[in-house]
């Protein structure tokens, strides 16, 4: 046998420390991940996990550990790796938990691996040199008081109503073009499931939804809410998603503007930090979010399986 081997719940506690040590160190070279960890949680979560676990174990000691969650969207089986997910001293011992790992994957129909690392150099790189790819980035910053911008003349600032939902699908088609996904390439079925998930995001009575109109038109929107409890955030974190303005209408600071009012009001209600996420393929969002002071936490990379 191989110094890879399927986890069991003696190896708990082990793969807890290692995440634990390798979050904390995460957080000392980014002040903006949470170094926080429940470990009795993760305990649980690992040994009652319905996909296996693998761990390096070379003679007794585990020098890491790789878990990926099999998920199904309409299309395909996707295998997603967490932060708290993967752990290894070496290049080596990485390549032999995801060669273990992609077999038994690949076998159950799983199309791609999806998985996140912390936003350096030398940690992206132990990746792609198994032929994974950048495919997003996780940014985060600390809200602090600050005068909102106004927004250009002839423009106006509302909260979102249940009459503007048919123009949030649109401006939603629209950053998905932005980010390169075409629209007229999507299911019926894929396009009605992103259809119910803004519906339901909107009607969740936490969401904000900000939109801008020019001449009695919406043209802008975004939408925040909490984010939900995962490792490395930190607690009173907002989410920030949906963030579009119409290409005839882009840079005249109208995000900018929208953005401020938006953070202002969640600082305001408690919030001491927000996240987003963008693809990186698109490069306006990229310079706009990095502009704008987030700064990046994680990296989500993918690989194909087939």
């Amino acid at each position: 046998m191989g110094p890879v081997r399927k986890f069991t719940a003696s190896d708990a506690d082990l793969v807890v420390d290692r995440v634990e040590q390798r979050l904390r160190l995460d957080a000392s070279r980014n002040p903006l991940v949470n170094p926080l960890l429940d470990r009795e949680l993760l305990r649980h979560s690992l040994c009652a996990a319905p996909d296996p676990s693998w761990v390096f174990d070379r003679s007794g000691a585990i020098d890491g550990h790789l878990y990926g969650a099999l998920l199904a969207d309409s299309s395909a089986l996707s295998v997603w790796t967490g932060p708290d997910g993967v752990s290894f001293d070496t290049s080596d011992v990485l390549a032999g938990l995801v060669e273990c790992a992609t077999a038994v994957w690949k076998a159950r129909g799983a199309r791609e691996h999806f998985v996140w690392c912390l936003s350096e150099p030398s940690r992206v790189e132990h990746w792609t040199e198994l032929g994974y790819t950048l495919f997003s980035a996780r940014g985060a910053i600390r809200l602090q008081e600050r005068p909102p911008r106004p927004l250009p003349a002839g423009y106006s600032l509302r909260r979102g109503r249940i009459s503007d939902f048919e123009r949030a699908v649109e401006l939603d088609a629209v950053l998905d073009a932005a980010q390169g996904i075409d629209a007229r390439l999507m299911s019926r079925i894929e396009r009605e499931k992103n259809r119910e998930e803004l519906q339901s995001t909107l009607l969740d009575p936490e969401t904000h939804h900000y939109v801008v109109e020019h001449e009695h038109h919406v043209i802008a929107q975004c939408v925040t809410f909490p984010t939900p409890p995962r490792r490395g955030s930190f607690n009173n974190t907002l989410f920030v998603s949906e963030v579009v303005v119409e290409p005839r209408h882009q840079r005249l600071g109208i995000s900018s503007a929208m953005l401020d009012v938006a953070l202002d009001n969640a600082r305001t209600q408690g919030f001491e930090f927000a996240e987003t996420q963008w693809r990186s393929s698109n490069l306006g969002a990229t310079l706009h979010w990095l502009s704008y002071g987030f700064q990046p936490t994680y990296v989500r990379l993918r690989r194909a399986l087939d």
